[in-house]
């Protein structure tokens, strides 16, 4: 069963919202306002309309530094108290929230800042997926799966368990197509644009024998 993935949105930082990209996904989104608020612009409105049951409101009733922030870090806690196992993003550019961030981190909780919808993984389309990967491979040159099944084994780890198997046939699909890997028939990977890390130095020839 895919993880579920929580977005909640620092409205007051970030107004930018592309909720086409959650369609079918396994994607929860609450909007965060603060008293700024009070009245929504009625596009907005329209396409929050569209997707029942994936779209919450919030509304923060009090002001003061940070008033917005502590509102939503509260329902984060509502939301993993119901699904330990979910993915929460914080859509902000506010750094401040980094710190929240960590800490769920290092109770072993999915976790992240986005600034953006098309930064967050599980939002991607094959393309975005394929860049994300091949950056990814960059970092673990030493580590890459030769075989195809690995390394769908390792994009559903790199997506957070949340793509379905149309979802990774076609980020694939478009590894191949950009060059990023070669497959065989048999499910043979080669990587064509990673490098190895550095070369080793060339061994030297012993001493001759006199």
């Amino acid at each position: 069963m895919p993880r579920t993935n929580y977005i909640f949105i620092d409205f007051e930082n970030v107004q930018e919202i592309d909720l086409p990209r959650i369609a079918g996904k396994p994607v929860k989104v609450t909007l965060v306002l603060g008293l700024a608020h009070k009245k929504l612009d009625v596009a907005l409105v329209k396409e929050l309309l569209k997707y029942p049951g994936q779209i919450a409101l919030v509304e923060t009733r009090r002001n003061g530094p940070n008033a917005l922030d502590l509102v939503l870090a509260h329902q984060i806690g509502l939301a993993r108290t119901v699904d330990p196992a979910g993915y929460f993003h914080i859509l902000s550019r506010d750094k401040d929230f980094d710190a929240l961030i960590g800490h769920l981190k290092d109770e072993g909780v999915f976790a992240a800042r986005r600034a953006s919808f098309c930064e967050i993984l599980v939002l991607m389309d094959a393309d975005e997926r394929a860049r994300s990967l091949a950056a990814h491979f960059e970092k673990i040159p030493n580590c890459l799966p030769r075989k195809r099944k690995k390394l769908e084994s390792l994009m559903q780890a790199h997506f957070g368990s949340a793509l379905s198997p149309a979802e990774v046939d076609d980020t694939v699909r478009a590894l191949v197509a950009s060059k990023i890997i070669g497959l065989s028939e048999d499910g043979d990977v080669t990587y064509k644009m990673i490098s190895s890390g550095p070369a080793k130095p060339p061994a030297s020839n012993p001493p001759k024998a006199r």
